[in-house]
């Protein structure tokens, strides 16, 4: 009886303390942002094993101080495959037929974030996302391909600290699970 009292007055304190730190701060409405990630999930389970990274470009919408809805584009790119194969005619002259290219995925996911803790210097954050994933051929599966295939990220710890004379610009981190990897980097503008 006495731990069900605790629980529930540390909620109640936390909630109030969270709402507190989000009252009269001023939030931009609209936010453009670019992310750099590690991409080691999606590679092990979607891109073959081999080594990649992502680039993003998002866009999110903040209708409230503590709701953000977006989209996500995220590109991975991976190492170069090599096939050298040749060909022999009956005259016996040979054909190259060998080509390189890059292994690629890109992916489109709507997002959710709530942010928990708000206020001029800093945002402390959490999100999911899902969406669908295109990726082109060339490794050892024998899937057909284009692929599309479906995706989700959830955002264990977003981090946001806003700077610039209207603390609009920022720069942050995530530590998560899907898509976007582990951790990822980004930078923004907020309007």
């Amino acid at each position: 009886m006495i731990l069900k009292r605790i629980i529930i007055t540390a909620s109640i304190l936390l909630t109030t303390s969270v709402l507190y730190a989000q009252i009269d701060t001023v939030f931009y409405k609209h936010e453009i942002r670019a992310a750099h990630g590690d991409a080691l999930i999606t590679s092990w389970f979607r891109l073959d094993g081999n080594s990649y990274t992502n680039l993003s470009v998002s866009y999110f919408y903040r209708p409230e101080n503590i709701f953000w809805i977006g989209v996500n584009f995220i590109n991975y790119f991976g190492e170069k495959i090599h096939y050298r194969w040749f060909e022999y005619d009956d005259m016996g002259n040979i054909k190259d037929l060998s080509k390189s290219k890059m292994k690629y995925c890109a992916i489109i996911a709507p997002e959710i974030r709530l942010s928990y803790a708000s206020n001029n210097a800093v945002i402390l954050y959490g999100s999911f996302a899902a969406g669908v994933g295109i990726e082109n051929g060339y490794d050892t599966r024998y899937d057909e391909y284009p692929n599309f295939f479906r995706c989700f990220h959830l955002t264990y710890f977003g981090l946001s600290c806003n700077f610039g004379k209207n603390n609009n610009i920022f720069f942050g981190g995530e530590l998560g699970m899907g898509f976007k990897g582990l951790g990822s980097i980004h930078g923004g503008y907020r309007f």
